[in-house]
């Protein structure tokens, strides 16, 4: 292998190293990111759910359908 293919290989090899550890940063970002979306969810769903049945026990102690 000539000089210059042999430094052209380890020019391509190092880009490929390069790009491979951007790509193990880059997925850990979102990783972490697409987790804390969804532990905003959770709570949010939670915090929806309990609105619900805060409003639901005020309506039934208020009396409800009851016809006066």
């Amino acid at each position: 292998m000539s000089d210059e293919r042999q430094r052209l290989t380890e020019q391509r090899l190092a880009a490929l190293e390069t790009r491979g550890a951007v790509d193990d940063v880059h997925r850990e970002n979102v990783e972490k990111r697409l987790s804390e979306i969804e532990d905003a969810l959770k709570w949010l769903v939670r915090l929806i759910l309990g609105v619900l049945i805060a409003a639901g026990t005020a309506f039934a102690l208020r009396g409800g359908l009851a016809l006066v």
